[in-house]
């Protein structure tokens, strides 16, 4: 029985940040079925309410995937830097980070955490990067989830 913890953080500003180097893309650690679903349950939570879908960014998405490295890395969670690696040009910025034991528990306990619900349900951010890592934390079979939110 893995515990499933999660935390948020929100963030907005009008600086802007350097983006990962091209050609980082290949060395994402989160296969493709994975982030899709993360993204996919996203999407579906603003649709039931009535918001449009977040398009899908890859520099977001490397973003996502390398801090859900490290946090599977330490086997804890926390918030990166928010601007640290995301596209230029942004206007706000929102994270949310998670662990348990499946990618659909992670999400319902991102909608039961007001902080969480309100970046998923944001209406002002339009792209997303997702990443899905799996590790072993404490004996558990364990996935960390990084949501990467950007208007």
């Amino acid at each position: 029985m893995a515990a499933l913890v999660v935390l948020s953080l929100t963030g907005g500003s009008f600086a802007t940040a350097g983006a990962p180097e091209a050609g980082a893309r290949a060395q994402l650690e989160s296969n493709d079925a994975d982030r899709a679903e993360v993204r996919y349950l996203i999407n579906l939570s603003r649709n039931q309410n009535g918001l449009r879908s977040l398009s899908p960014n890859p520099i977001l998405d490397l973003k996502a995937d390398m801090w859900a490295q490290n946090l599977r890395n330490i086997c804890a969670l926390k918030h990166s830097q928010l601007a640290d690696g995301a596209p230029p040009g942004w206007r706000k910025l929102g994270e949310n980070v998670g662990r348990g034991g499946t990618i659909p528990q992670i999400h319902e306990a991102y909608l039961n955490s007001p902080s969480h619900r309100k970046n998923i349900l944001d209406p002002v951010f339009t792209q997303v990067g997702t990443g899905a890592v799996w590790g072993n934390c404490g004996g558990f079979r364990t996935v960390f989830t990084v949501q990467e939110f950007m208007k």
